[in-house]
């Protein structure tokens, strides 16, 4: 992470934030160590090791054994620390404080209501996510009616990528990625559109929806400042076992999401309602009519709610009709027009997994530092593992067996 200058960026805006309060957090240990690992603080230790690190994510209730030695899940216990260091959540309020229970802790806009017409609790909210979260955009569509459900947003710390089964030869990151975001088909789900075209009367309301087959389409909804990508080694045998892939995979230095994100297309009329993933068609037809106009769906009230967005608006928990372009089709967090350089990243971190899945050592090539003396090294590559450190080619880095990859928006 430390090669990452957005990484090291929005630790010193956050921790800045948090002046006057307890600084005693993982983003602030964090960044006492990216600042040795970037010659930006001095030590008198010729080795250096994060300790403090592992220290406080066992503070903060993580069981961490000597035995738990797997980068990517450390990644995620690293992230998810930070998120919860974002999040504000409200004041435990006495029961006793009938006034305090009515007001301030509950959601104030009237639309804000469970099924009991009572208001919302007041959710934690986010002033700044870390850099490496991002939306997944997922969507799907009845085989039989061409029903689409809303689009339905999940939020992510890393691509975990599996190898297609199919793929034999030479692989690239961009088989792996296509083979993420390909469509398949979801069976036995419930279809309200074919409730509806069969026109179901009363007598027949209260029997359960139809069961159709139903299509998939999977796209990134919104990319983070710095994306980790992590290549799924592990797979098991027949016979149950664990086995280690060990297929080369190879990634550019830099590269172009264009094909991988969701966009509103909103120069064809005909498919600005449907997911559209770069150079893929759109894989959904257009609902005709006002059958299933039924407004903003409810996942991304709930994502608008939880403030994964960071450029919704603060007054409400949900737009207002007039304010949504197109009833049916969600908010486009990539940008209605982005730019071909808004979606390209280079890349700053490569980790490489030595041994087989049992045992093993993980190294990790990063961009060089600064030097003491504050010079950049341009396009310099280090290799690291543990205290040995030797300066390699981009050629060697880029022939590396890659297990997780860490990119930068440019």
């Amino acid at each position: 992470m430390a090669s990452c200058g957005g990484v090291c960026k929005w630790l010193v805006e956050f921790l800045s934030k948090q002046k006057g309060k307890k600084q005693d957090c993982l983003a602030e240990t964090l960044d006492r160590c990216m600042r040795v690992l970037n010659n930006e603080i001095e030590t008198d230790e010729d080795v250096y090791s994060p300790v403090d690190i592992i220290g406080g994510l066992r503070n903060r209730r993580w069981y961490i054994s000597a035995e738990e030695q797997d980068a990517h899940e450390m990644f995620h216990v690293i992230t998810q620390t930070l998120d919860e260091e974002t999040a504000k959540y409200p004041g435990v309020v006495s029961l006793f404080d009938a006034d305090s229970i009515q007001g301030t802790d509950h959601q104030v806009n009237e639309n804000a209501i469970t099924r009991t017409l009572s208001p919302l609790p007041a959710l934690p909210h986010r002033e700044m996510e870390h850099p490496f979260r991002g939306l997944l955009a997922s969507q799907l569509e009845c085989i039989k009616c061409q029903y689409r459900n809303p689009v339905r947003y999940d939020h992510f710390d890393s691509l975990s990528l599996s190898f297609p089964q199919k793929l034999w030869g030479t692989k690239s990151l961009e088989d792996l990625m296509l083979h993420y975001i390909s469509a398949e088909t979801v069976s036995n789900v419930e279809c309200p559109g074919c409730g509806k075209v069969k026109q179901r009367s009363k007598e027949t309301a209260r029997m359960p929806l139809p069961r159709s087959t139903f299509k998939k389409q999977l796209t990134i909804g919104k990319l983070p400042q710095c994306l980790c990508i992590h290549i799924q080694r592990t797979t098991w045998l027949d016979n149950g076992l664990p086995f280690k892939t060990s297929d080369f995979i190879s990634f550019p230095e830099i590269l172009h999401m264009d094909d991988y994100v969701y966009c509103r297309n909103t120069t064809n009329k005909a498919s600005r309602n449907g997911l559209v993933g770069g150079k893929h068609q759109p894989f959904f037809r257009p609902a005709s009519g006002n059958l299933f106009n039924t407004g903003s769906s409810a996942p991304v009230n709930l994502l608008r709610t939880l403030n994964y967005d960071q450029r919704t608006s603060h007054s409400g928990l949900f737009l207002q009709q007039n304010q949504i372009p197109n009833l049916h089709s969600d908010v486009n967090h990539n940008g209605p027009e982005h730019t071909h350089s808004e979606l390209t990243y280079k890349l700053s971190t490569v980790v490489v997994h030595q041994g087989d899945v049992m045992s093993g050592h993980f190294i990790t090539y990063r961009k060089s530092p600064k030097t003491v003396k504050k010079e950049r090294i341009r396009d310099k590559w280090l290799c690291c593992s543990d205290h040995n450190v030797r300066h390699v080619t981009v050629e060697e880095v880029l022939s590396s067996q890659a297990y997780m990859l860490i990119y930068e928006r440019q």
